[in-house]
């Protein structure tokens, strides 16, 4: 018996199986095509003949496919044989997709663990590279040191199936609305007359207040402290609205300013006109 599995020989399924062999351990590998375990047979992995030989052969495999549905594509079929056996997923998918999937695995009497891999394949092994996984506690304490082993800073966060593809949606949100934001920026000061290169010069700026925002956001919404505000809903409405008036007057498309301004003001309405911008997450949650 080997030490690990992984099922899932992609560019970043081959990284991980080659840094589960570079640490020592013995690694059993399994992908639709077995000509891409040709480097890996060479290192010492060994080839299964299917997901079922794969799944046999380690008490915790590792898969790496396309997403959580390809997962539970692939492993519902074994029903018995996955009872007593530990799978961490690191596919991506939505949050239906991942609670699919766990429910799948426990059904059969396996183990479970959702991961999200925050680097490219190139940053597999080392030490700042994250690996955020959620499931039971138990099974972390059982098995992070394979995780941490793919990634130094890796570490478990929550213990829905949810938690990961709730946690990526967040991220992904926040980055690209700093995009979508610059986005309409850009429209805005085209319409407005403005140079673009001057719009541009102040993005650092931006930048700068970005990582206030974080310090607030960190500083008050996992305690729920939105009092004493620095500048509280009700004034980042009013700014909202000249925003606003500004994209109508130019005729600028202004969906994005026009959400946030609705909610800004919907959150006055409903008693959070004095607290931290950071509170209408709880509003937000309550829907």
């Amino acid at each position: 018996m080997s030490d690990v599995s992984a099922i899932g020989l992609g560019k970043m399924g081959a990284a991980l199986a080659t840094t589960l062999l570079s640490s020592g351990r013995s690694v059993t590998v399994w992908n639709r095509s077995a000509d891409k375990a040709a480097a890996l047979l060479e290192a010492g992995a060994t080839l299964a003949p299917s997901p079922n030989a794969a799944i046999a052969a380690s008490p915790v495999s590792i898969t790496c496919v396309k997403t959580h549905a390809t997962t539970t594509e692939l492993l519902r079929p074994l029903g018995a044989a996955l009872a007593g056996k530990t799978i961490i997923d690191l596919s991506t998918g939505g949050a239906k997709e991942a609670e699919e999937l766990v429910a799948m695995l426990l059904a059969a009497g396996a183990r479970w663990q959702i991961g999200m891999i925050n680097a490219y394949p190139s940053g597999i092994g080392k030490p700042e590279t994250a690996i955020l996984c959620a499931g039971p506690a138990e099974v972390w304490a059982a098995h992070g040191d394979v995780v941490r082993t793919l990634g130094g800073a890796s570490a478990h966060v929550g213990t829905e199936p949810a938690a990961i593809p709730g946690l990526f949606a967040a991220m992904f949100t926040a980055r690209q609305g700093f995009m979508f934001g610059l986005i309409y920026g850009g429209a805005v000061c085209r319409k407005a007359g403005l140079p673009m290169e001057a719009f541009a010069a102040q993005v650092p700026v931006t930048f700068g207040m970005a990582k206030n925002y974080a310090d607030l956001f960190m500083r008050s919404v996992p305690t729920q402290s939105y009092d004493d505000a620095g500048a509280t809903v009700a004034v980042y409405l009013a700014a909202l609205d000249d925003a606003l008036s500004t994209f109508e007057a130019t005729g600028t498309t202004d969906a994005l300013p026009r959400l946030m301004r609705d909610l800004a003001a919907r959150g006055v309405a409903e008693g959070y006109a004095a607290k931290e911008l950071t509170a209408l997450v709880e509003m937000l949650a309550k829907d």
